[in-house]
Parts: structure tokens; C-alpha cells; sequence
């Protein structure tokens, strides 16, 4: 009836313990989550740190190792000599006078200028301490010697390869100068291959890797390096080592030059 109130009416109270049961889960949830990330930043930042610091600590250890293998090379006293001495070149462009005579020896049975035996002795032991011998095939050559090896290529390439008379003496050049214009007559370039290997291609050997990364420390370079053909107008010859001295070699190295490059270099410095 009118005016009377309903006893039905619904009324409005304070929410029932099972939603602040509900909410509490909630907030205990985000806590969990944020110390979770915590955590996991935490972990992942010390993680890094740890890796960078152990790649400080062995990059310190390999400069130090670098610096030790340099300091043992220069501890063996290898003998000193000027440039005059180390940079002298012998090609066909620049053809050996009469008076520059090599002060010859022989060591295993190869020729070569005495004042590089000490150098190629120090060398010759390295290689062998880490499992890449090496042993020494040719060493100084005579003018008359040189012209008969000269003489002989251009007989083999006009017989096999089937060239004309000039064109076999320019390609001869190329591996087997004249006399006069070969380092072989300097006394102070050696031939070399993998001891006890004969049969594979030197570039592959352990011992060719053990000189790319090591022959400038005892004084030596590749004569005629790979991409300098047109340079030295020989061409690429693995086997053929150049004494330069140890700061010279390292020198070349480090601007990857070959000879005529760094004597053309170090005159235009010198002014």
C-alpha cells in the first residue's frame, strides 16, 4: 500500500571480505613481481659487469703475453744494423752495383750473409718450439748462377708454354730475374718450407701461419707478398723471406708494406 515502506528494499554495505581477500592477492602479486624484476635487473647487471671485467682482465693478460713474447725476442740480443745494410733492395728496376758484396757462410748448407744467421737461427727455433718447422732450401745466388737460372726458365716457357723469345724473357723476370736484379745475390733473402713437408702447398702450412705472425719479430718479411705484384714486378712468392731487422720488419708489418713501399716511404720521410 501507499506510504507504506517495502521491506524488500535492497541496501548497501561495505564490500564482503571476499573482495579484500581478492585485493590483498593483488598487491601480494605486484610485490612479487616487482622484487622479481629487481632480481632479474640485479642478476643481469652483475652478469655484465662480471663479463666485461673478465674481458679487461684478459685483454691485460694478452697485451702483457704480446709484451713478453716482444721482451724475449729483444732479450736474445739479436745484432743491429743499419739501413743501409737492411733496406738495401736487388731488382730488376733496381739492379745490385758490383761493390755490394754479401760477407757469405753457410749454415745448413745454404749461402747467405753472415749477419742474418743469428736472426734466422732465433727464427728457425721459434718455429720449432710451437710445432711448425721450418727448414732453409735456398739461400745466396751469384751473378753467373743467376743468369743460368734466368737462361733456363726462358728455354722451359718458350718449349711448354709456347711464347715467343721476348715475351718468355718478361715473364722470367717475374720469378727468375737477370743477374744482378735477383735478391738472391743480397745474401740476405732465404727460401723456406715446412720442415718434413715437401708435397703441400707452403701458403697452407702451420709453419707459412707461424710466419705471417711472427717472422717480423726476428727481423724478416715476405719479399714478395701477395697484392704487391705490380710493386716488386715478382710475383707472389710464399716462400721467399727478406731479412729487414726486427724494427723495420715490424714496421712493415704494422703498415702492410712491402720492401720497395717502405724504403719509397722512409726516404720521403727523411726528406
Amino acid at each position: 500500500m501507499p506510504g507504506k515502506k517495502s521491506k524488500n528494499r535492497i541496501e548497501h554495505g561495505k564490500p564482503s571480505w571476499h573482495a579484500d581477500e581478492q585485493i590483498k592477492r593483488i598487491r601480494l602479486l605486484m610485490v612479487l613481481v616487482f622484487v622479481l624484476l629487481v632480481t632479474v635487473t640485479g642478476v643481469g647487471v652483475w652478469y655484465a659487469y662480471s663479463q666485461i671485467h673478465e674481458l679487461a682482465q684478459n685483454g691485460s693478460i694478452l697485451e702483457t703475453s704480446k709484451q713478453e713474447e716482444s721482451s724475449e725476442v729483444e732479450e736474445e740480443a739479436l745484432p743491429v744494423y743499419s739501413d743501409a745494410f737492411c733496406l738495401k733492395i736487388c731488382s730488376v728496376d733496381d739492379p745490385l752495383e758490383e761493390d755490394e758484396a754479401p760477407e757469405l757462410t753457410e749454415y745448413e748448407g745454404v749461402q747467405m750473409d753472415e749477419r742474418i744467421v743469428p736472426a734466422l737461427e732465433a727464427l728457425l727455433q721459434a718455429a720449432e718450439e710451437a710445432g711448425a718447422p721450418l727448414q732453409v732450401t735456398g739461400g745466396y745466388v751469384s751473378s753467373d748462377e743467376q743468369d743460368n737460372l734466368y737462361e733456363q726458365e726462358v728455354n722451359r716457357l718458350i718449349k711448354e708454354e709456347k711464347l715467343s723469345r721476348v715475351m718468355a724473357e718478361r715473364q722470367a723476370e717475374k720469378t727468375v730475374p737477370k743477374g744482378g736484379g735477383s735478391e738472391g745475390q743480397t745474401g740476405m733473402t732465404v727460401t723456406v718450407a715446412q720442415a718434413g713437408d715437401s708435397k703441400t702447398d707452403f701458403q697452407k702450412t702451420e709453419a707459412y701461419n707461424f710466419l705471417v705472425r711472427y717472422a717480423a719479430d726476428y727481423g724478416f718479411v715476405f719479399r714478395y707478398p701477395e697484392g704487391s705484384e705490380v710493386i716488386t714486378n715478382h710475383d707472389f712468392d710464399p716462400t721467399s723471406l727478406r731479412y729487414v731487422g726486427t724494427k723495420n720488419a715490424q714496421r712493415m708489418r704494422e703498415m702492410s708494406m712491402c720492401l720497395e713501399e717502405y724504403v719509397r716511404y722512409r726516404s720521403n720521410a727523411q726528406g
